[in-house]
């Protein structure tokens, strides 16, 4: 071989894949065909929709990668190679790519790239694993347009902040709300954050209980308020106000306040209205006013979608709605049936209490009770209470759970100490087929009356199931039951049936083998979370996967759900009801390329979980 192919072999041979085939004899003969093309700053290598039949290594200089849009993917350097995606689908490309400096390009054939990919497992292994690659950067070229989920909280700040000293009264803070046309005032001493009074207390606690104008500030303001750092996500504000309840919020920087975010403020932003939504349930005092504000969540679901919020968002936003229904109907409850006769706990189970819901979903709850409870004596109230609870939810929308886990079944409605009992059985004597109906039950959430009975429940099942390994080997055969929708040559497999015989379930065969496999890593580790997300992080810490892997498996749900969601949301908007079922026809092409992609991290993840916990017994 002359001096100059030499070269070549040794420059690819310095980077992955070449240079864990350098033994192949191969590369020898591939390297006498391949091109070296220099190419000037600014032009195409990839024009937008050319065809392409070459692999390219970047021997010097850089190349950008864009969308049809131009908008741009990400940049490559030295080293690098790029077209191999289109390669794979005939030479089509739905990305082009253009020098930022000069370059120089090693050009290989198309015909050597292909055999080397059906030939050298270790050649394609390097390729299917840039899938992930790809995911990775598709997820964050969408989510790149600035709005209220990707933007920061310091953005939507409108004035520096009004505040008054710890000392004045009421006339004085009323005087400088007015004069400064604001809701809230932020209470300060020594410029440090004591607390805030908006105009609601100024009503409320003032105003109705007829105090006198010299009132103390101090005595209606609320203390130690909820705030956000000024590097936070406006996002996460949403958040923070659905859960609590609030319409202000101070934003602190370096300890210091420097202004308050209204609910005003996000609506200008962003009109989903999820905020008012929540506190227009708290306000409501029948079941007919609770179902009218229930038609209204269609509407929010939509403008979420809209706003390019995320999974995240949206699975938090449509949960916080459907806890604030739950806790609603608990109140009146108790004002229908009289005051519990015990302290208990309701609690969600599956994607409530992961905090993952969508616009369609139904019911799945129970009730954990005091272990006070005596059922001759209780029984018959928490009967009617959970009854009622149940058949309300039903009517806002939430319908009854055809397995009936519902707090209604008297099996799931029992002491602390029988739960326990139960956990503690599931546990040690671990039976397949319970344990894949009964898996929902991993995942629960205190949300309405004694939390600490459903954290002491929680805590129960951590300790359990890290003792019991045979446990988490039934638990990790049962996260391989529900496959990904491929087949051969990455082929979509389609499972419906009537009307939907074109179709494969999104939540069936993606979202929830995902979900199953997180929950058998968290319970192995011990992890205390329990939104899918969260338990990633925690299993990422624990070192329980390989490194990468986790933030693959956080990026295939995102897909996965992503397109869970909007299908939902164009059901919604031909007049259909929303279900989980998608159409592959009816996918861009962005979205058929990148579910593939996330559906072969699903199954490699399904394949790793298999021998991680393959044989373990108690």
């Amino acid at each position: 071989m002359d001096v100059e192919l030499t070269e070549i072999l040794e420059a690819l041979c310095q980077h992955s894949p070449f240079n864990e085939i350098a033994e192949d004899p191969q590369l020898n003969d591939m390297t006498k065909e391949i091109e070296i093309q220099y190419v000037r700053a600014g032009e195409w290598v990839i024009a937008p929709s050319a065809l392409n039949n070459t692999l390219f290594f970047i021997r010097s200089g850089a190349i950008e990668v864009l969308s049809k849009e131009e908008k741009l993917i990400r940049r490559m350097n030295e080293g690098e190679l790029f077209g191999y995606a289109s390669l794979l689908r005939g030479g089509k490309s739905s990305q082009s790519m253009r020098t930022i400096e000069d370059s120089l390009l090693y050009c290989i054939p198309a015909r050597w790239f292909l055999k080397l990919y059906e030939e050298n497992d270790t050649f394609s292994d390097f390729f299917q694993l840039a899938r992930e690659v790809r995911l990775r950067v598709a997820m964050d070229s969408r989510s790149s347009d600035v709005s209220l989920m990707t933007c920061p909280i310091i953005s939507l700040l409108r004035r520096p902040p009004i505040s008054t000293h710890i000392d004045s009264d009421i006339r004085l803070a009323a005087q400088i709300m007015s004069e400064h046309r604001v809701s809230s005032l932020l209470i300060t001493d020594n410029d440090e954050l004591i607390g805030i009074v908006t105009d609601r207390d100024l009503r409320t606690r003032a105003v109705a209980k007829g105090l006198a104008y010299d009132t103390p500030i101090s005595s209606i303001m609320t203390r130690d308020p909820i705030v956000m750092d000024s590097g936070d996500y406006a996002s996460e504000a949403v958040l923070k106000m659905m859960a609590c309840n609030v319409h202000h919020i101070p934003i602190i920087k370096n300890g210091r306040p420097i202004g308050v975010v209204s609910t005003g403020d996000i609506i200008q932003k962003e009109s989903h209205g999820s905020v008012y939504l929540i506190s227009d349930i708290f306000k409501q005092s029948s079941i007919d006013g609770l179902q009218a504000i229930s038609h209204k969540m269609t509407h929010t679901f939509n403008q979420l979608v809209v706003a390019d919020a995320n999974t995240q968002m949206i699975g938090n936003a449509m949960t916080h709605i459907g806890t604030a229904f739950v806790k609603r109907l608990l109140q009146l409850g108790e004002e229908k049936f009289g005051p519990a006769p015990v302290p208990y706990c309701f609690i969600a189970l599956g994607s409530q209490a992961r905090e993952e819901q969508t616009i369609k979903t139904d019911q799945d709850n129970a009730i954990i009770l005091s272990n006070k409870y005596d059922e001759s004596l209780h029984g018959e109230y928490f009967k009617n209470l959970s009854d009622w609870v149940c058949k309300n939810l039903d009517l806002c929308g939430y319908t009854l759970c055809t397995g009936d886990i519902m707090a209604s079944n008297l099996r799931w409605r029992q002491p602390l100490n029988v739960w326990k009992e139960n956990f503690s059985e599931w546990i040690q004597k671990p039976k397949a087929e319970a344990l894949l109906r009964l898996s929902i039950f991993f995942d629960l959430r205190g949300i309405y009356g004694d939390k600490t009975l459903a954290k002491q429940l929680n805590q129960h099942i951590r300790k359990e199931a890290k003792q019991h390994s045979g446990f988490l080997t039934f638990m990790a055969r049962n996260a391989n039951q529900r496959k990904p929708p491929l087949g051969f040559f990455r082929q979509f497999v389609l499972d419906g049936e009537g009307k939907q015989s074109r179709t494969f379930n999104l939540k069936e065969r993606g979202i929830a083998p995902i979900i199953d496999i997180v929950r058998v890593h968290a319970l192995a580790c011990g992890s205390d979370k329990l939104n899918t997300l969260e338990r990633i992080e925690d299993i990422e810490a624990a070192g329980l996967l390989p490194d990468g892997r986790a933030k693959d498996l956080a990026l295939a749900l995102e897909m996965i759900g992503m397109v869970r969601i909007r299908n939902q949301k164009d059901q919604i908007e031909a007049g259909e009801e929303p279900n989980n079922n998608v159409n592959p026809e009816n996918l861009s092409s962005f979205e058929k390329r990148h579910l593939r992609d996330a559906f072969h991290i699903v199954s490699r993840q399904q394949e790793f979980i298999k021998f991680r916990y393959a044989g373990k017994r108690s």
